[in-house]
């Protein structure tokens, strides 16, 4: 029910985001606010002892730079620049927090998945103001600049976040039952950041004049990248963590990436490709869950095994 609930109001998200752009746009300077919120949470209700980093860990770590950057290179030698700068922010985002929510429904390694989705938000966090620098199209600042502007928007969304949860936990053990509690809150703050998120994409775009034209590639690659992701992370984690690395490399926090995306200095055009990967992503869950769903019901009617038939000789 909650993930119906929450692909409902991804869809409403983006409705009225679209179509009252004018009044939401204005309310950018709330995503900053939004994702932190939402990170604090999610780190306040880690199990700091259930995070335990095999060497998996680092091969879908090193697969999720491989698929930024990889994406980003083979748009740019083919001569398009914006929609590699596009591509860089689908590929590259660190792994969903929903991501360990996904493989549990799916019966998978929860602990290995949360493990995974807090190493990739730090090596993001880490990573991401050298590389971004050289992504972004028509950039107006040297590479230095650029890279502390960079880190800082990232320390205020990601770092403060880790840094408030870890006070409270030292300071107060039982704040970890706050995220439980707070699930419905979470959904609404996220609900929040893509209404505005979409809002400001949509006013960027009429006020550039771009075309359908003009952004279907972004569409058509953004689809492509997420279906590499989940593929890509089936055939590393198999056998044992298939749907795991499916999910890392998959079910991105996109919004985080959009958060960079709808910066001054981002190319607008480029903020269809990661818009688009949210509707990707989820479509892929929203697949992953049926096709679970529908292998455990075959197990389940699946006939016991044969009795021994009465005539059979002993």
């Amino acid at each position: 029910m909650k993930q119906q609930l929450r692909s409902i109001s991804m869809v409403l998200a983006f409705i009225v985001g679209g179509i009252f752009y004018k009044q939401f746009a204005p309310f950018e300077w709330w995503l900053s606010i939004g994702i932190a919120a939402m990170l604090s949470m999610t780190f306040i209700g880690l199990d700091v002892h259930k995070l335990r980093p095999v060497r998996m860990h680092l091969w879908l770590l090193l697969s999720i730079q491989v698929l930024g950057i990889g994406s980003w290179g083979l748009a740019r030698l083919a001569g398009y620049p914006v929609l590699a700068e596009s591509l860089y922010y689908c590929a590259a985002a660190p792994i969903a927090s929903a991501s360990p929510i996904i493989v549990g429904l799916l019966r998978g390694n929860v602990e290995f998945s949360t493990t995974a989705m807090v190493l990739s938000q730090i090596v993001f966090a880490f990573v991401t103001p050298f590389i971004l620098p050289f992504t972004v199209h028509d950039q107006t600042m040297g590479y230095l600049p650029f890279a502390g502007v960079v880190a800082r928007q990232i320390f205020i969304v990601v770092g403060v976040p880790a840094l408030i949860a870890t006070m409270l936990r030292l300071i107060y053990p039982p704040c970890k039952t706050w995220a439980a509690k707070l699930k419905d809150v979470s959904l609404g703050i996220w609900v929040c950041n893509l209404l505005v998120l979409t809002a400001g994409g949509v006013q960027r775009i009429i006020q550039r004049g771009y075309s359908l034209h003009d952004m279907w590639p972004m569409m058509l690659a953004a689809a492509a990248v997420c279906f590499v992701g989940f593929t890509a992370g089936y055939r590393l984690g198999y056998p044992n963590l298939k749907r795991e690395c499916s999910q890392g490399l998959g079910q991105k926090n996109t919004v985080l990436t959009l958060y960079l995306a709808s910066q001054s200095y981002a190319t607008p055009l480029a903020y269809i490709g990661p818009v688009f990967y949210v509707f990707c992503h989820n479509m892929a869950n929203a697949i992953q869950l049926w096709l679970a769903s529908r292998e455990q019901k075959l197990r389940h009617a699946e006939p016991s095994s044969a009795v021994s038939s009465p005539h059979q000789s002993v």
